[in-house]
């Protein structure tokens, strides 16, 4: 072979190289090529950065959550420790996910036996204030809300071999649906799907994909994750039920329960578990002993809170009916559904139509990087097209993007002139692992007209904010199936809501002389099994209230009177985060400018007035005392997250196989590139030019052989999908082909 042939053939095999590299940073859209950033991780991880060199992961020594659970108020502490390995100065970031509804108000750092408390302070302020104390080689700490249930710790000047520690308290309600009390602590927040066309990305953003149109934030929540990131986690609940309880159960972890006294209960995991699919306890207490009716009551300065919960009698208030109904099933068959979420959405799926009856109509709308319905529009439920639609839903295979925006806009706007003769319902099964959430939220305001939207959360951890949202807003319900072997009960749950006409129009009404504001604005509709949880600020306590909403049967009503209350702490605080969501959604709405300010400001407000953590607010800690020499320079990069669990039952040993052999091919590549990293950077750098203009590759293959080899190895942020491997290999053997045929003898 002549010297110019060598180096064409080396040139093209740099460039194969390199776009097999590109596989790892970029899905259905161009990935940047910077480090990731992580301000949507999966776990609660530090990300050490340091300059012009590798990523390296910290993983937490030691995650402790613990929670005390006082009644319907858990208050929570998750304290993880982390250790720099290195001898250079750094600034972590520590990523968490935490309840879409927590009201996070505290945070605490600990560096070398010093104690720092974070304030509360307007976000650029509190941004302004961390930058001065890092520049300044003080200790200093950050807490940003990137969304409702993702926030963002930064750490600032971490010394050589120092371990330090972050705790982050929260406040939440506890949940109660069918005489059933749960709380959730999300371990993990799964990759996210970023649909769009690609717009400037700020020169530092470090996350592997760029903003787009669609998501303009997508660079701050998509860092690189890694199945094989060790992060263990420990969790320890201290339950006051305030009464006996008759069952507990964690649905996905092992635990072990003690009795400290007649009415606790100390709860916790039997070993030590990694943080990579979400935790629930639920309990419950003898039906016979199950209140229709709990107050909560708190007194701070001059207001008083008042929490209400009250559950409906079910057989009084929910019973059948045979309006006939319009089903709309939208099902996820993206990448990141494969496995055991896979088939739980289809054996809920199946259940639900074969629950149709003859006089309704259904459609069943798929997607992924696409959508496709199954029908035109919606036919009537006979059993041919039950049929046809039970084949159409166990044909579905996993893979591609996760596009939801049109399927369900088409669902939403597939309406013809007999829809108005059935009650329409919107069913949407999916582990929402997208990062649209807003738009997706517009258009379901402003296309839902009449009709109810319930989501199904399907898999280790769906996007739980999307999900509930969705409901909230579709005035329907959400529902979790986290394993294969919930779909019956949970389903069946579901079909009593979907199958019971809502209580609507639900309204509190107090004594003349008591001003209520309640936080939400509304009580959302209820259906059968719900409870009513609203919270108020007060000026007096009430003597009695009355309790009123719309049912089949005409106006229910139930004059309340109160002897009693259960005093408890927090409450202020879970009002506070209720009226900042509700201004938030008010905000969102907003066209003007001007509009949107005023609305900011309110909500800037109330988080100062709460010490909560909010989209315009964070919290911020500096230790006083210089730490860094002046001489001494602080290093920064970014690391991979923990990927979210497959589902243990009905996991595929065929992708365990491929995945080994792709990270066994991962590592070969990765090893090759370091041994001639160099001579392959001068190589691309040399070609680049010519392919850029000739199209044959790229330009971002090319860039993609500079990040740092220990990045490479790592999968990026994305809906997993093998198409793309088959695609490149292809490529790769089709070049080698050409090749080998053009050689010819010296």
């Amino acid at each position: 072979m002549k010297p110019h042939q060598t180096i064409s053939v080396i040139k093209t095999l740099v460039s194969v190289i390199c776009l097999l590299l590109s596989s790892s940073t970029i899905a259905d859209i161009s990935f940047s090529q910077k480090p990731a950033h992580v301000n949507d991780a999966e776990a609660g991880s530090i990300i050490f950065k340091f300059a012009d060199s590798p990523s390296i992961m910290q993983t937490a020594l030691d995650t402790k959550v613990r929670m005390d659970i006082t009644g319907v108020i858990n208050r929570v502490t998750v304290e993880q420790i982390f250790t720099n390995p290195s001898n250079e100065w750094v600034e972590g970031v520590y990523v968490f996910p935490l309840p879409e509804d927590s009201a996070v108000d505290h945070l605490t750092m600990f560096v070398n036996e010093r104690i720092i408390e974070g304030q509360i302070k307007e976000r650029e302020e509190a941004k302004k204030t961390y930058e001065k104390a890092k520049s300044e080689g003080k200790s200093a700490s950050l807490v940003e809300q990137q969304r409702p249930n993702i926030f963002t710790t930064s750490v600032a000047n971490i010394a050589p071999g120092a371990t330090i520690g972050i705790a982050i308290q929260y406040q939440q309600a506890v949940l109660i649906d069918n005489d059933k009390f749960s709380i959730r602590f999300p371990m993990v927040v799964g990759d996210r799907y970023i649909p769009g066309t690609m717009v400037a990305t700020p020169n530092n953003a470090l996350g592997v994909v760029p903003n787009t149109h669609q998501v303009n934030d997508a660079s701050k929540i998509t860092p690189p994750s890694d199945r094989r990131a060790d992060l263990p986690i420990t969790i320890d609940i201290n339950l006051k039920a305030g009464f006996e309880v008759e069952s507990l159960d964690s649905s996905y972890h092992k635990i072990v329960v003690n009795q400290s006294d007649e009415l606790t209960k100390q709860i916790s995991l039997d070993k030590n578990y990694q943080a990579d699919r979400d935790f629930e306890l639920t309990w419950s207490a003898d039906k016979s002993l199950s209140p229709e009716l709990a107050l909560f009551t708190q007194q701070k300065d001059d207001h008083y809170y008042l929490m209400l919960m009250a559950t409906p009698p079910k057989d009084d208030v929910f019973k059948r009916t045979n309006t006939p109904r319009e089903v709309i099933f939208i099902i996820d068959s993206s990448g990141s559904m494969a496995g055991g979420a896979m088939t739980q959405a289809k054996n809920a799926l199946n259940r639900a139509i074969a629950r149709l009856k003859p006089t309704d109509r259904f459609n069943i709308i798929d997607f992924d990087s696409g959508f496709r319905p199954l029908f035109k529009g919606a036919v009537p439920a006979n059993e041919t097209n039950k049929k046809n639609g039970k084949y159409f839903v166990n044909s579905r295979i996993a893979d591609g993007g996760t596009e939801a925006l049109d399927a369900i806009e088409y669902g939403l706007g597939s309406r013809d002139s007999k829809s108005e003769n059935y009650l329409r319902q919107v069913i949407f099964l999916t582990d929402g692992q997208v990062g649209d959430e807003d738009e997706i939220f517009r258009t379901v305001k402003w296309k839902i007209e009449n009709d109810r939207f319930f989501s199904i959360g399907i898999g280790s951890a769906p996007n739980s904010f999307l999900l509930t949202k969705l409901a909230e807003l579709g005035r329907g319900a959400f529902t979790y199936i986290g394993s294969t072997q919930e779909v019956g009960q949970k389903m069946h749950d579901l079909f009593e809501k979907l199958e019971s006409p809502a209580l609507t129009d639900i309204e509190v009404d107090f004594p003349t002389e008591v001003n209520a504001e309640l936080a939400l604005g509304t009580i959302s509709d209820l259906y059968a099994g719900e409870t009513i949880t609203a919270v108020y600020k007060v000026n007096v306590l009430p003597d009695n209230l009355i309790i009123s909403g719309n049912g089949i049967n005409g106006v229910f009503s139930k004059n309340i009177t109160i002897n009693s209350s259960n005093n408890t702490k927090g409450l202020d605080v879970l009002w506070g985060r209720r009226k900042i969501d509700r201004l938030k959604d008010i905000y969102n709405n907003q066209f003007k400018e001007k509009s949107r300010d005023l609305v900011k400001q309110d909500i800037v407000t109330l988080a100062l007035q709460h010490h909560l953590v909010s989209d315009f607010t964070s919290l911020v800690a500096v230790d006083v005392t210089p730490t860094r020499p002046e001489s001494e320079q602080l290093n920064s990069q970014s690391i991979v997250k923990k990927r979210k669990a497959h589902l243990s039952s009905n996991y595929n040993p065929q992708d365990t196989a491929l995945e080994a052999e792709l990270a066994l091919f991962e590592a070969e590549l990765a090893q090759f590139i370091q041994q001639s990293s160099k001579q392959l950077n001068s190589m691309a750098m040399a070609a680049l030019p010519k392919a850029h203009y000739s199209r044959a590759l790229p330009a971002n293959a090319y860039a993609a052989v500079k990040v740092p080899a220990a990045a490479i190895v790592v999968p990026a942020s994305r809906t997993a999908t093998n198409s793309q491997l088959f695609m490149y290999v292809g490529v790769l053997i089709l070049l080698l082909s050409v090749i080998l045929r053009r050689r010819k003898p010296v």
